[in-house]
């Protein structure tokens, strides 16, 4: 698809008075949506001088007088008629009034003032610029005015591709260029929930028995946080240096806001009588007491549904995640064009119910994806219901999905068995409830975080601890990583991993700017420090590129060479897109990247753990994902 952009070819001076292009549209008459064309043949273009977006809507009445009416009434109206950078998904006039018609109302005049100028901000994103190439098949990383974020994402019909705002609006003419910004006119205006996601699973009479579940272990009262008040990114400014950029052209900044999510997962009432016979609480207690998996024995005599050891308890905190994951951020969102597109994809995250985790597959074979705790054995497995997912509220999403979700003693045995790599970024929730976890394959983010922001982190007041997201000019798993400037000191508290004996690895791709850092696993050194500018290709480490060696054609002799040094090659799963710095090579091709091997460690019981570093000398440290293999596996594992 050629996208036309005349932002990019205007200085920011210029800007202010730049053209407005229009492109003539087509009309696709099957799904009732008009759209810019999608093809190769050339746009025909009218061109508008110097309007802002009030008035381009101003001068076109047939198509806004309805939703320029509640712009004026509320006072926004002077906002898009002036100087700035904006975003409108502005509804046409039957989308206006299908949304009176849909509130039981006629006319504006049935809305108080602060809910029409609610109406208004969700349309509107100030302060950036988001044409329809730079939409994400997810969330965008930009708050409307009303603090929400917008899902974006596209589907071809009838030849066309055509983008949708929150699955329900689509973009009947795109990527109109004016003076302050750009405009998306919708045929269905915005609505996203007013309620928080306890209130609005309360009132969806689909989740009859599992609401009750939720109230009756009291942990409704863990999923209302909305927000953090007392983040303030004006606080924290002195924390970056405006004019620095990044190497790959990502300038460093700060969170926009400190928000917190959830997911809740949910059998529907039908799903339960239908498929297990349960039709009452006692019912779900009884099978919660039937299966759920116990660590400690003495646990399943604990009565008390509040009590975190209770069997409906942790039935019921297994299906919550702490984090707010619409259908595409399950693992959909990090199969970046990193990712190899024969492998397997794996996802592991951490859920409420304590110390456990919920394993998310994306099976090639099969072309499936958001598979919940497949067995490999007899293909049980659990999916999300495509027809009832993404029902937002104000801090989350739940998803009905079509079997019981549950931690017993297959899904314990299976996770304990097999190798759990996670990446960086799995393991704070805040980069996903921020949006800031996302991928864009030309334009990378650099955030730096203020201390406290990141909950399982502690770091020492010399730790800049920053994030990069996923871009394709990383050689890197997933495509992002976290990295630390400086004389850097900090713990992370690790995801809970399953009762074991473990071989540990821990990512990294080395480069000149590095520094060296000693290492710790729960407060025990790992080996001698690390030199993060050291090539796997020095004689210290002893990489040989498969493929080169005649003797060794798949590189499995030198992979037992570099395993006795203590560090292996990347794995075969991903490779660097765009070729700046690493020829887009696949990371086991490449000596520039390793992975270390941290030790075997033998865990008691299922738990989380402390990785710590420690700078030895000044520089940066980078983090991409930590990996642990059952030592039943090593001999076995692939190079995957």
């Amino acid at each position: 698809m050629k996208i036309l952009s005349i932002r990019k070819a205007v200085t920011a001076m210029n800007k202010k008075i730049k053209k407005l292009v229009g492109v003539t549209l087509m009309s696709l008459a099957t799904a009732g949506v008009t759209f810019t064309s999608c093809t190769d043949e050339p746009l025909i273009l009218t061109t508008f001088e110097q309007e802002m977006m009030g008035e381009y809507m101003e001068k076109r009445p047939e198509q806004f007088s309805e939703f320029i009416r509640l712009l004026d009434t509320t006072e926004v109206l002077g906002l898009l008629n002036a100087y700035g950078d904006y975003t409108l998904f502005a509804p046409d006039n039957n989308a206006m009034r299908a949304f009176y018609q849909a509130k039981g109302k006629t006319s504006l005049k049935g809305f108080t003032l602060d809910t029409l100028t609610k109406i208004a901000y969700d349309h509107i994103i100030k302060g950036y610029e988001v044409p329809t190439e730079e939409f994400l098949d997810g969330l965008l990383p930009f708050l409307t005015m009303s603090d929400r974020y917008l899902s974006t994402t596209s589907r071809p019909m009838a030849g066309a591709l055509v983008y949708f705002v929150n699955d329900q609006s689509a973009i009947v003419s795109r990527d109109i260029e004016v003076s302050n910004g750009i405009i998306h006119v919708l045929n269905k205006a915005l609505d996203p929930s007013v309620l928080n996601i306890v209130s609005a699973i309360s009132n969806d009479e689909r989740f009859g028995l599992f609401t009750k579940a939720l109230m009756e272990t009291g942990l409704d009262q863990k999923l209302m946080l909305t927000r953090d008040d007392s983040y303030d990114v004006n606080d924290w400014k002195n924390k970056i240096d405006e004019t620095f950029i990044q190497g790959s052209g990502s300038r460093d900044e700060l969170p926009l806001s400190r928000k917190y999510g959830y997911t809740v997962l949910m059998e529907s009432d039908s799903t339960y009588a239908t498929v297990y016979d349960i039709r009452t609480l006692d019912d779900l207690k009884a099978y919660a007491a039937a299966h759920v998996y116990h660590e400690n024995p003495a646990d399943a005599n604990v009565s008390d549904p509040k009590d975190p050891r209770n069997s409906l308890y942790k039935f019921v905190a297994y299906h919550l995640f702490d984090r707010k994951m619409t259908y595409t951020q399950f693992i959909d969102a990090y199969d970046t064009d990193h990712m190899i597109k024969t492998y397997d994809m794996y996802e592991y995250i951490e859920t409420m119910n304590p110390n456990t985790l919920v394993e998310v597959k994306k099976e090639r074979a099969s072309g499936e994806t958001n598979l919940f705790n497949k067995s490999d054995e007899t293909g049980e497995v659990v999916r999300i219901n495509k027809n009832y997912r993404d029902k937002d509220a104000t801090n989350g999403v739940y998803h009905e999905i079509d079997r019981i979700l549950i931690y017993n003693k297959r899904v314990v045995g299976e996770l304990s068995s097999k190798r759990i790599r996670i990446d960086a970024a799995a393991f704070f929730p805040e980069l996903i409830n921020n949006n800031m976890r996302y991928y864009d394959p030309s334009k990378p983010r650099s955030w730096v975080f203020p201390p406290n922001y990141i909950k399982r982190l502690k770091a020492s007041a010399t730790t800049r601890f920053c994030y990069l997201n996923a871009y394709g000019g990383y050689l890197d798993y997933q495509g992002d990583e976290v990295y630390l400037i400086g004389m850097y000191d900090f713990t992370v508290e690790t995801p809970p991993i399953p009762a074991g004996t473990y071989e540990i690895r821990f990512g990294y791709q080395p480069t000149g700017g590095r520094g060296a850092a000693q290492l710790y696993w729960d407060g025990v050194p790992c080996g001698i420090p690390l030199d993060l500018r050291i090539l796997a290709n020095d004689p210290l480490i002893g990489y040989e590129e498969p493929g080169v060696n005649a003797e060794d054609p798949n590189g499995f002799e030198n992979d037992k060479m570099m395993r006795n040094r203590g560090y292996m090659k990347g794995p075969a799963t991903y490779k660097d897109v765009l070729g700046v710095w690493y020829g887009k090579r696949i990371a086991r091709n490449s000596p520039q990247y390793i992975r270390r091997i941290l030790g075997t460690y033998t865990f008691d019981k299922a738990s989380t753990h402390l990785f710590t570093v420690k700078a030895v000398r000044e520089g940066q440290f980078m983090f991409d994902f930590l990996e642990f293999v059952p030592l039943e596996l090593l001999e076995n594992e692939g190079i995957e």
